[in-house]
């Protein structure tokens, strides 16, 4: 595999700089995990896993075990990305293990870790599994972060997603709308985050074949999209191609071809 010059150079430039950390002070914790994030954030995985390790091995030393469980999960949240099921798994059992022997039960490193089983589980298609696990994150954010709190609606968004894959619409629309409505609380419904709960309730209904509905937040979350992006953006595509498909479902051949038509125009950008 060709390496980028690019890459290369990140590289060096973060290794030089732990190199002078640890001539300076000796290696730290902190110092191995900025490394691990930075090489996640650059999308150089194996490089993240490596200095994650290192960090979980210093954080275990010094005690700090909230800090030790969250590189466990940010390996987790790696491999799972990898589509390695299992190597996640394996991580993440342990950070969880660690966490409800040494956290507290309303740790929120210790709901991430939730979390990232449950995205494991709803990708092996274990419904039941990621549910569970997502309802336990979503209680201990609610009992630390109360209602009215973006992280609070990322859960629901994340039990909707599952719902939805597991065919339980009215479940999944039941959770993307506590999302939406705490995303447009805090946000605004012009936000980013309002509309991902748009896209989201667009996909549920059209599930559901109640395609008028679907129409209507697809629409929504297309207007959101054009006002942060502008009306020629390459970004539009996905949006166009939503409107287009649920008007072929609704036999609206005439809607249909106008967004497909936008659909392909938007590629072109």
């Amino acid at each position: 595999m060709t390496t980028s010059k690019h890459s290369i150079t990140f590289t060096f430039l973060l290794l030089a700089s732990l190199h002078y950390a640890i001539g300076q002070n000796g290696p730290q914790a902190g110092d191995y995990l900025r490394l691990a994030d930075d090489f996640k954030k650059n999308m150089q995985p194996d490089s993240a896993i490596l200095y994650y390790e290192k960090a979980s091995t210093a954080y275990e030393a010094l005690g700090d075990t909230e800090q030790w469980v969250n590189a466990y999960n940010q390996i987790g949240v790696i491999l799972t990305r990898q589509d390695k099921y299992e190597a996640a798994r394996s991580y993440l059992d342990k950070a969880l293990s660690m966490g409800l022997a040494s956290l507290d039960t309303n740790n929120l490193t210790l709901a991430t870790t939730y979390i990232s089983l449950g995205v494991v589980y709803n990708a092996e298609e274990n419904y039941t599994q990621s549910l569970s696990y997502h309802f336990k994150a979503l209680d201990i954010r609610l009992r630390v972060l109360g209602e009215m709190d973006a992280q609070v609606a990322t859960s629901y968004g994340n039990i909707g997603n599952v719902y939805l894959n597991a065919k339980a619409y009215e479940l999944a629309i039941e959770a993307h709308v506590k999302a939406m409505k705490i995303r447009e609380t805090l946000f605004g419904e012009n936000s980013v985050e309002a509309m991902q709960s748009y896209t989201n309730l667009g996909n549920a209904y059209r599930e559901k074949k109640d395609y008028e509905t679907s129409v209507s937040y697809f629409g929504k979350a297309l207007l959101n999209k054009i006002r942060q992006v502008g009306i020629r953006h390459k970004d539009l595509a996905r949006f166009y191609k939503n409107l287009s498909d649920v008007y072929y479902l609704m036999d609206n051949k005439v809607e249909g071809d106008i967004y497909k038509a936008k659909y392909e125009k938007a590629l072109t950008y």
